[in-house]
């Protein structure tokens, strides 16, 4: 999701299909979140439907995968791995400090529990419980601490099993990510796209990937704080980009698309059927977007200006929508806000606005000033090619 995306014009090489994909992902990943695993927090009032079909997060990270083939090769990975935390985490840290400190005021009061005195009381120390709860107290929510946000700002927080002490739940993807643009850029500098021939770089990701969970039993939990168990998402990206640059085998690619398609039947949650038909989907979209025509028909090519803004903010919905979105939609549930579809609208409008306005007031900025001065000695992006996408950010 570029942030670069909302600034697209009749001349750009932007293809409007690419963020059509971004734009859907993102879409199920909110709606999922907001309709169905919000149904499941104490406080919040349910929707008369729900629409949690697992598939979004994995999609964007299969579209963070294709998207490290066109802009690695471009110039230095030092560089490009610059540029790629220079999206990440200034937003990310950001939204952090903001989700803390305002769990931290509002997230007291939904337990019924008091701050202890001073700012140390309201921002770190642990809040003041009643010595017998109330009659009718739903179970509380986790109160973030000092320990939760510094395993988060050092992107630590998959090395806690306890997923209780997530401030974000969305958030398990930051570590993912970087440690995945990290290996790509390592293995670059290495060499590796010239020693090893790629079918058997990515089929050795996928083997990896597929034996996470076993090897979880002697590892601890090494394969997923490490990423390993997510690998085959980012493999099978870069697989769909060579093949579309005829460097993969259409057979390889068809083997490494079913073996990721059951590798995410095995490990998504209900409704599984649901979920792994519109990942097969999405997948299927996205081989047609890498090797087809752009999608700039009539209806869609109408919709681009709001499509591509969307997904040029997409970043920052995805960074703020979840444990934001649950505050909100409690408040409103407390406040006896009862049309459901009224609660909907604010809570996704304001998933949408605090989005908005964490893109342009410090991922965008934050990332011209991280790589401003390089950015003047790089070479332009040769035309054609699309700007890079990340579940975090792209860049």
């Amino acid at each position: 999701m570029s942030a670069s995306s909302a600034r697209t014009g009749p001349t750009s090489s932007r293809r409007l299909s690419w963020d059509v994909i971004r734009v859907v992902a993102l879409l199920f990943v909110v709606t999922g979140h907001v309709t169905g695993v919000a149904a499941r927090v104490p406080g919040i009032e349910a929707y008369p439907f729900s629409v949690n079909v697992g598939f979004g997060t994995v999609t964007l990270l299969v579209l963070s995968g294709y998207f490290i083939g066109p802009t690695l090769r471009r110039g230095s990975p030092g560089r490009w791995l610059r540029a790629r935390l220079a999206r990440l985490l200034p937003a990310y840290l950001a939204a952090l400090l903001l989700v803390y400190v305002v769990a931290r005021c509002v997230v007291v009061g939904f337990n019924g529990w008091r701050h202890q005195p001073g700012v140390l009381g309201l921002l770190f120390l642990d809040p003041v419980r009643p010595d017998v709860a109330a009659p009718g107290t739903l179970p509380p929510w986790h109160v973030p601490d000092l320990a939760d946000l510094a395993l988060h700002a050092t992107l630590l927080h998959l090395w806690n099993p306890d997923v209780y002490h997530r401030i974000d739940g969305s958030w398990w993807t930051m570590p993912v990510q970087v440690l995945a643009f990290t290996a790509a850029a390592l293995l670059w500098r290495a060499g590796w796209q010239r020693r090893v021939r790629p079918q058997t770089a990515l089929w050795t990701v996928l083997g990896v990937s597929a034996v996470s969970p076993v090897l979880s039993l002697v590892l601890g939990h090494l394969p997923t704080a490490s990423g390993l168990f997510y690998a085959h998402l980012f493999a099978v990206g870069l697989a769909i980009w060579l093949w579309q640059r005829g460097r993969l085998t259409s057979g390889h690619l068809l083997g490494m698309l079913l073996a990721t398609v059951a590798l995410h039947a095995l490990r998504t949650s209900p409704p599984t059927v649901a979920s792994v038909i519109g990942f097969t989907i999405m997948l299927a979209l996205m081989c047609l977007a890498a090797r087809g025509p752009d999608w700039d028909v009539p209806g869609l090519g109408a919709l681009r200006r709001p499509i591509s803004w969307l997904a040029g903010i997409g970043f920052g919905v995805y960074l703020v929508h979840q444990a934001l979105g649950y505050m909100v939609a409690r408040v409103l549930s407390e406040a006896g806000v009862s049309p459901w579809w009224l609660r909907l609208t604010v809570v996704v409008a304001f998933a949408v606005l605090l989005g908005w306005l964490v893109t342009v007031l410090v991922e965008r900025p934050a990332y011209r000033v991280l790589t401003g001065p390089r950015a003047d000695r790089t070479k332009a992006p040769r035309p054609g090619l699309e700007p890079p996408v990340s579940v975090g950010g792209a860049t």
